[in-house]
């Protein structure tokens, strides 16, 4: 029962909460995007509409071909992970959910070194990439309702003489096609909006909205032009989404039966097959590109070498000599706590005031928002709104930290929310019966949880903070730019040692990114197990 349900003599200061949170989104969000909306009136009457709309079919093809394949390649595993027990089937989930975590850039470093001798950059490339990372939002959305499903219905089908795939396509997969329709919508946007992959692994057929944006502003200072296109792509973006959404209700409505027993082991020995060599292929798949990565820091011309690693304390380790990687790294982590201790805070209160007050609702559902606004979009507002004077953030290397608390604001709500709900308030009401003040007895109850969870929010904020490329692009200084923007100018410079020390970078981040995963892990256990 959570401290808004009534039973909870709640402390009058906590009712308050949603205004912080309401504060911080105002002026961080509301600013940015009327600044954007603003500055597009001024590009109507010259801007390029043909060049621009021809960017936007290029990218709307390359995203629908990206969710195609995502989904060819997805649901045969998320049908083995949600209809049978098998051992392994934990491991199999988590290694899924990997690429999705990991930083963009990373990712196309991965490939670029796995396929670089048989792959130009270009189309093919970019959707391979693509489907790497969005494999678990097939896995995990759709496989959430296929785990719900009556497996009987699926064994009448056959028992009247269906054949397996007759009986999916007939039975299982009319169920399905909500949570389908939402998980493609979701994957479109990603794609539709990528930039990391699309500059290291693209070429002048997978150009993006988003990085259209990204060259009108930083390099033909067109910032009028800037906001326009990102307007257009705004309501790409939010097109999608809703469809997404009104799948999702429709999917909600079919109210599938739920499954009364427990998903079966495997029995036949091609049921065997089919799952073992599925689950496989899921692994090698997510487990293959990162290996390629780590021994491609270890390799140069003349067989295996530490010198990469060695020079990422070195200026002159294939850069631009604007600074060492390993001074990216510590600008990296340095936003990274900053991210997380705002993140943390603002999405805990955000958190707070659902259960506290009515306004709470509507405050965490603006919250929302920076999911549906591309990276471009929030980078190119915040810069029009707070980088440059009279309001410069930044040159306090404020900017890029409370860009990436608005991106991981929402994440720590759908983290932080759940477990307030499910705190027991009992605490509170014996403590208030012994006479403890509304605070005191507030703070018995969840005092625990809310170290425990504001901790864990920090680390996934700060892990958001450390792999996010897109708005860093527009905010950071030349001198000082975070690890995903030094891999991505290190593969923009040819030779060996350029890539060399890019794996090198990557797998630092990839070992950071991976750290931080674990450590939230651990706290959500600690709290399951109190």
């Amino acid at each position: 029962m959570g401290p808004g349900d009534g039973a909870l003599n709640a402390p009058a200061w906590l009712k308050w909460t949603w205004v912080i949170p309401a504060l911080f989104l105002s002026v961080l969000l509301g600013a940015p995007i009327t600044m954007v909306v603003q500055h597009s009136l001024d590009a109507v009457s010259t801007f390029e509409w043909s060049s621009t709309l021809h960017i936007a079919a290029l990218a709307a093809l390359q995203a629908f071909t990206s969710t195609c394949v995502a989904l060819a390649v997805g649901l045969p595993l998320a049908g083995a992970l949600s209809s049978y027990q098998f051992r392994g089937r934990a491991l199999t989930q988590a290694l899924v959910t990997v690429p999705f975590v990991l930083p963009t850039v990373v990712i196309a470093l991965a490939f670029r070194g796995l396929f670089g001798s048989l792959l130009q950059p270009g189309f093919l490339l970019v959707v391979v990439a693509h489907t790497y990372i969005n494999l678990a939002v097939i896995v995990r959305i759709v496989g959430a309702t296929w785990q719900q499903l009556d497996s009987r219905e699926v064994i009448a089908a056959r028992a009247l003489g269906a054949t397996p795939f007759r009986a999916f396509v007939s039975v299982t997969l009319p169920q399905l096609r909500g949570a389908i329709l939402s998980a493609s919508a979701v994957v479109f946007v990603f794609c539709f909006t990528s930039l990391g992959v699309v500059l290291v692994l693209g070429d002048s057929s997978t150009r993006t909205l988003e990085s259209t944006i990204l060259r009108e502003s930083s390099l033909l200072l067109d910032f009028p032009a800037a906001a326009l296109t990102s307007v257009l792509q705004l309501f790409v973006v939010t097109a999608a989404l809703l469809i997404g959404a009104r799948a999702s209700m429709l999917r909600t409505r079919a109210t599938p039966i739920l499954r009364i027993a427990r998903a079966p082991r495997p029995r036949l020995p091609r049921q065997r097959l089919f799952v073992y060599a599925i689950a496989i292929s899921g692994v090698a798949i997510v487990l293959v590109p990162l290996a390629s990565l780590a021994l491609d820091s270890f390799r140069g011309q003349g067989g295996w070498t530490l010198q990469w690693w060695q020079s990422l304390t070195s200026i002159d380790s294939g850069t631009t000599r604007l600074g060492s990687p390993a001074s990216a790294i510590a600008v990296s982590l340095k936003y990274a706590l900053i991210s997380g201790l705002i993140a943390g805070l603002i999405g805990v209160l955000a958190a707070m005031s659902v259960l506290t007050h009515r306004l709470g609702r509507a405050v965490a559902l603006i919250a929302l928002a920076p999911l549906g606004i591309s990276a471009a979009t929030l980078g190119l507002g915040l810069m029009l709104s707070f980088g440059r004077p009279p309001i410069d953030l930044r040159s306090w290397d404020l900017l890029i930290p409370l860009s990436h608390s608005l991106v991981a604001v929402p994440l720590v709500i759908a983290v932080v929310l759940p477990t307030l709900r499910a705190t027991d308030s009992r605490a509170a009401t014996v403590a208030s019966a012994l006479g403890a003040r509304p605070t005191r007895a507030f703070f018995t109850a969840y005092g625990p949880t809310l170290r425990i969870v504001l901790l864990a929010a920090g680390g996934l904020a700060a892990c958001v903070s450390l792999g996010e490329f897109g708005a860093a692009s527009f905010l950071a200084r030349s001198g000082d730019p975070t690890v995903p923007l030094q891999i991505v100018r290190l593969m923009q410079r040819p030779g060996d040692a350029s890539f060399g020390v890019a794996a090198a970078l990557a797998m630092v981040l990839v070992i950071g990114t991976v750290m931080l995963i674990l450590g939230v892990d651990a706290l959500g256990r600690r709290r399951t197990a109190r």
